[in-house]
Parts: structure tokens; sequence; C-alpha cells
């Protein structure tokens, strides 16, 4: 009796409980799925906006001042669609609508202006803004 006492409580013990785990993994994975191709165009807007906003305020600040205001909007608004979107959260569509709206903005005034981080923080910017649209 002894002796099965003490397999089964070595049994227990190296046994890996991932049932559970791989299932929330699971679930978590295809929550990230749903919304993969707008988490990463935020996540690529959120990298040209803050490389947009570095490199304009390194400018004469009364010209790109509502260049690097709506960077940063665009940083925020982007960093919160993307988070709630990993949560599944029930607002994510809601902020999303409204993310778009700031990316727009933004690609307008980026567009505005020559330098190469501001191309490329249009371009970013009306992807998301896309893909913001479409959820």
């Amino acid at each position: 009796m002894l002796i099965a006492v003490v397999c089964f409580v070595t049994m227990a013990a190296t046994s890996k409980p991932v049932v559970k785990y791989n299932l929330e993994n699971a679930n978590s994975k295809l929550l990230h799925e749903k919304y993969k191709a707008c988490i990463d165009a935020c996540n690529a807007c959120i990298v040209s906006c803050k490389s947009c906003e570095k490199a304009c305020s390194k400018m004469d600040a009364k010209k790109m001042a509502r260049c690097i205001q709506l960077c940063k909007e665009c940083v925020s608004i982007c960093t919160a669609s993307s988070s709630l979107m990993k949560l599944d959260s029930e607002s994510a569509k809601a902020i999303c609508k409204e993310c778009a709206i700031i990316c727009e903005k933004c690609a307008i005034e980026c567009d505005k202006h020559d330098m190469a981080e501001c191309k490329k923080c249009a371009t970013d910017c009306r992807k998301a803004a896309k893909l913001c649209n479409e959820m």
C-alpha cells in the first residue's frame, strides 16, 4: 500500500498540468489572430510616429508643431487600440474607429512635409487607419 501511495505521489508531482494553460494559450492566440493585421499595423504606426516626432522635433518648432502633436496622439491611440484588441475588449472597435480618425489626420499632416520620416509615417498611419476602419 505504501508503495502505491509513493508511486501515485511521484506521478502527480512529475506530471505537467498543461491542459488548462494550453487552452488559455490557444484562446489567447485565437483572439490575437482575429486582430493580428490591425495590431501589427498599429504597432508599425507607433514606431513610425515616434521616429517622425523625433525627426520633426529637430526642425523648426513652430512649423512642425502640428506634426509633432498628431504623432504623439497617434502613438497614444494606437497603443490603446493594440492593447484593447489583445484583450479582445468590447471597446476595441470603438477605440479603433477613433484611432482611424487620428491616424488619418496624422497622415494628412505628415504628407505636407518632405522628410522621409514624415512620408513613412503617413504611409503607416494610412494602413493603420484602413485596418482600424475595417474592425
